[in-house]
Formats: structure tokens, C-alpha cells, sequence
């Protein structure tokens, strides 16, 4: 079992993630993850400055669109990072997120037919390959990304260590193309009970397309909170799942008894402006929207992942009461029994 790390700009500074990443990297996690999100602090500065002050940590983005930033420079940035990090970034990319692209006068115009083709795009130009078409934008059947000339490649050397490309989301066709074509998945997993559908609808991807995942990496992306008691791990969750929760759909609550009704007072609280009112409203079945709890409670609960074929824990905020106690208290007593 591999643990990462799941910043994103809200975390802290780019200094503090910096500071928690050679933590982390000294704890034992085995990859950090950075969140790109339009708008906000940007993954490719901090992943090099993580990269600075680091040695043996994978990096990755989690997650670019290849719908506000173009393939050929996701690309770039990709290639640049691989050769600066010394082999150590994996390259996270998902259909983006419509309402945030809207801001910007984007459309997802076809997402998954437009991530199909990023990915294909990617994998030659990271091999040193032309991605150009042959002047008519329509020779290899591309419907988003048109228009690619001959000589369309990456013109500097390419570090011989291949660039690892985990596809991310939660739709069911883009958990299928996870199987199908990625090196790894980062499917958002809140409640984690979705992780048994999403390894379902890999594994179908994957037998669609004749590929083994042997070597395939199931990432479960996680709220976490830990704490000595479980009050107070759970008292650190308060307000992220009053926040995200109201939000979440139907199917995605399913799985732990839970319905987009039973968040209406909080959503009711969080609109009257009442943020606090709308923490204390949390209901302890709520928790399991996360991996919480006591050392020895989250413990049980990786190991039933685990028996679901996730290979990969990536725990994201709160991770606890205070960052850096948590991170010692997960390295101390939740990595140790998987070592």
C-alpha cells in the first residue's frame, strides 16, 4: 500500500506545503499530490518548489484539464518537471470541473472524447513523438483537439524516465477510461464505500481494452482526519463536510445511507450565514464521507480498502486538529502496520 499526500491552495502557503512535503518525504509517504485549481495557487510552481526541497517523494498534479490549459502545455510543464524532479512526477489529469471553466468562458465541449484524446496526445509528445495531424485536423479521427501540423513535438531532450499519466474524476464512463488507458486512477472518494463501484468500472475498462493491471496504481483521494481520540479527529471534519456535503449528489450518498435531504438544515444554516450553527449539525453518520477517527479506526478502515484493490491512500484535508501532528501521528501509527 503506497500513501500520498492531497494538498490544495486553501492547505497553506507554498512555503508551508514545502515544510509539510520534506515532513512527509522523512515520515515515509511515498507521494504528494497538488490540487489545480483555477484561480488559486498554481500545482506546477509548487510541485517545483517540492521538488527543490525534496529527494525521493513522487510528485503529481491532482488534477489539470486539458480544457483551460492546452495538451502541448500541459506537456511542456510535464516534461520540464519530469527533468527537474529527477523522475519523480506523475502527471494527474482529469475533464475538469464545468462551473469553474465557465468562469472563464470555456465549455467542456465532448469532456471525455476531448480527455481521450489529451491522453493520446500526451503519451506521444512525453515519448519524443509527433502529435501533428496531417494539415486536414481530422486524419486520426480527433473531434476536440483539431488542427495539429506535422512537427507538433516537444523540441528539448525528454528524460528517459517515462511520465506515469493518472486520469482523474467521477463519472462513470471517465472511472471506465481510468482502466482503459491510465497508468494509475485518482477518483474523488467521498464516502470511500464508492471505491467498490469505481474498482468495479476500472476493471471493466481495463477488460474492454485488453490491458492487465498488474502494475496499476487505484488511488482512493480521501478527506482524512486523525486525531488520539475520535472526537477530535471528527471535530476537525465539522466543517469541511458541512461545507461540501450539501453539494454532494444523491448516488454519491447512496452507499452510507445518507440522501441529499438529510443536509438541508445545514445547507439551510450555511445560507443564513451561520457557519457555525451549520458545523454543529453534523451527524456522526456523516463521518463516514471520510477516513476518520483513532490510529487504530483507520487502520481497519485501509485495510478494507485494500480487499477492494486500492493500492494507493491519498489523504487530503483536514488530515487533522493541526497538520504537522497529524501527519507525525499517521506516520507513527497508520503507515508503520502497512510497512
Amino acid at each position: 500500500m503506497r500513501f500520498g499526500l492531497r494538498f490544495n491552495s486553501a492547505s497553506g502557503t507554498i512555503r508551508e506545503v514545502v515544510r509539510w512535503a520534506r515532513q512527509a518525504e522523512d515520515a515515509g509517504f511515498d507521494d504528494l499530490w497538488y490540487c489545480q485549481d483555477l484561480m488559486q495557487r498554481d500545482a506546477w510552481v509548487v510541485l517545483t518548489a517540492v521538488a527543490a526541497a525534496t529527494r525521493r517523494i513522487r510528485i503529481g498534479t491532482c488534477i489539470v484539464n486539458p480544457f483551460s490549459a492546452d495538451p502541448s502545455e500541459i506537456a511542456m510543464r510535464a516534461a520540464s518537471l519530469q527533468e527537474y524532479s529527477e523522475g519523480r512526477f506523475v502527471l494527474g489529469i482529469g475533464p475538469g470541473d464545468p462551473p469553474y471553466l465557465e468562469w472563464i468562458g470555456r465549455r467542456q465541449r465532448r469532456p471525455l472524447t476531448g480527455l481521450r484524446e489529451a491522453v493520446a496526445i500526451l503519451r506521444a509528445l512525453l515519448r519524443g513523438e509527433d502529435a501533428g495531424e496531417d494539415g486536414t485536423g481530422r486524419a486520426d479521427g480527433r473531434q476536440v483537439f483539431t488542427g495539429w501540423r506535422p512537427g507538433a513535438r516537444l523540441t528539448f531532450p525528454i528524460s528517459p524516465a517515462p511520465v506515469p499519466i493518472y486520469i482523474g474524476g467521477q463519472g462513470p464512463k471517465v472511472t471506465e477510461f481510468m482502466g482503459e488507458a491510465g497508468d494509475g486512477a485518482l477518483p474523488i472518494a467521498f464516502p470511500p464505500e464508492v471505491m467498490d463501484r469505481v474498482a468495479e468500472r476500472v476493471r471493466a475498462g481495463a477488460e474492454r481494452a485488453g490491458r492487465s493491471l498488474d502494475r496499476f496504481d487505484l488511488v482512493a483521494c480521501v478527506w482524512w482526519s486523525v486525531g488520539e481520540r475520535r472526537e477530535q479527529a471528527e471535530e476537525a471534519l465539522r466543517p469541511l463536510i458541512a461545507y461540501y456535503g450539501p453539494s454532494l449528489r444523491a448516488e454519491t450518498l447512496a452507499p452510507i445511507g445518507l440522501a441529499p435531504s438529510d443536509f438541508d438544515a445545514i445547507r439551510a444554516a450555511w445560507q443564513a450565514g451561520d457557519l457555525r450553527r451549520a458545523a454543529s449539525l453534523v451527524r456522526p453518520e456523516m463521518f463516514r464521507l471520510a477516513i476518520s477517527g483513532t490510529p487504530a479506526m483507520i487502520v481497519d478502515r485501509i485495510r478494507w480498502l485494500q480487499t477492494l484493490g486500492v493500492t494507493q491512500i491519498s489523504i487530503g484535508p483536514p488530515l487533522g486538529v493541526e497538520k504537522e501532528r497529524a501527519l507525525r501521528i499517521t506516520a507513527e501509527h497508520v503507515l508503520t502496520q502497512f510497512r
